[in-house]
């Protein structure tokens, strides 16, 4: 008979598995992102809970469109990650510095992972 211990215990590890999971799926859907977005000229910046390593279960991807950007350039952007979070089941929030104010793009980039030269 399972105890209530050991059934805390696997679901725990259940857990810590699905979170390993979805962990692996943002962090390949944000390389993805960022490599296409630098060969189309636009600068994207990972913010939020992937930017500051505290990525849970139910966290959704974070990122910014650095600069201004044309109508061409903003669609592109938007099919980009579309494209890369198709079918991983994780939410996203893509944010466009065009439509922000400077406090507000101050604050999204305190603990912005820059990305890789």
């Amino acid at each position: 008979m399972e105890t209530m211990k050991s059934r805390v215990n696997r679901m725990d590890s259940l857990k810590a598995e699905r979170l390993e999971t979805r962990r692996g799926l943002a962090s390949a859907a944000v390389a993805r992102i960022l490599h296409e977005a630098a060969a189309e000229g636009i600068e994207v910046t990972l913010i939020g809970s992937c930017a500051r390593g505290d990525f849970r279960l139910h966290s959704d991807v974070d990122l910014l469109v650095r600069g201004q950007v044309n109508r061409k350039q903003r669609v592109l952007a938007e099919r980009l990650v579309a494209n890369a979070m198709r079918g991983s089941d994780i939410p996203y929030d893509l944010y466009f510095e065009d439509d922000l104010t400077e406090d507000c793009v101050r604050e999204f980039l305190k603990d912005a992972a820059r990305p890789a030269s």
